[in-house]
């Protein structure tokens, strides 16, 4: 995966949306504040996105971003210069501390990245929210049950999500979660997915799963469950 931008999959691959909108919620926390962070930016495409509407009122912002994915960071830096937007290299699971200073940060949004909940309510100013949506650990449990293998990060559930981010000292204001469907057109689809996300199969190889994968294509559509949660925060 370089950036976050699954389009080589357009028309051959749909996935529902939860019920709420991760974007509008960060833009508009991003309306009131004045010192914002984007944990794990990938190429920067959603935060530009942010930025863009936001309009001129994105222009009294301070905004970082962060990003562990190697072949992401010179993408993230590239794109997001233009809009002012430094580009740090941080990765919580290897961890690193977040590279601002205590109580610096007013808004702390993360979607889609590990976190370290006693970093954030670190660099977070009292007052300071934190908003993150998160893909559930145990999603798309058809692909291991079909491919086997076991997933790596079954422990990122919503509860122990709640429960790292109230033992730092944040306030939850917020905490939901949502499932929903990911619909491949063919297995040709479904394997040029894995191949984006190795972490959801890790160790797949087609030519070893040949069988299976042409039972599932004799069935299209292929469909996987799909698993999102959400906290919103206070450091208070």
């Amino acid at each position: 995966m370089v950036g976050w931008d699954f389009s080589v999959l357009d028309g051959r691959m749909t996935a529902d949306e939860p019920h709420w909108d991760f974007t509008a919620e960060c833009r508009a926390a991003m309306a009131s504040a004045t010192r914002v962070a984007d944990l794990g930016t990938g190429g920067g495409e959603r935060l530009i996105e942010l930025i863009g509407d936001l309009g001129a009122a994105a222009e009294s912002l301070s905004i970082a971003a962060t990003e562990g994915w190697e072949p992401n960071i010179e993408i993230a830096r590239r794109n997001l210069a233009p809009f002012g937007v430094g580009v740090h290299r941080y990765d919580s699971e290897a961890g690193d501390s977040l590279p601002f200073e205590d109580a610096s940060l007013d808004l702390v949004v993360c979607r889609h990245e590990s976190f370290d909940a006693g970093e954030v309510a670190r660099v977070l100013a009292p007052g300071g929210r934190f908003l993150t949506q998160q893909v559930d650990g145990r999603e798309a449990h058809e692909l291991r049950e079909w491919f086997g293998g076991d997933p790596l990060h079954d422990d990122v559930t919503l509860a122990n999500a709640s429960s790292e981010v109230a033992a730092a000292g944040l306030r939850i204001e917020l905490a939901d979660e949502w499932t929903g469907r990911m619909t491949f057109a063919d297995a040709r689809a479904l394997v040029e997915y894995m191949a984006l996300v190795p972490w959801d199969v890790p160790g797949f190889e087609g030519d070893a799963n040949i069988s299976t994968l042409r039972r599932l294509d004799a069935a299209r559509p292929i469909i996987v469950t799909q698993r999102r949660f959400r906290l919103a925060a206070v450091r208070d």
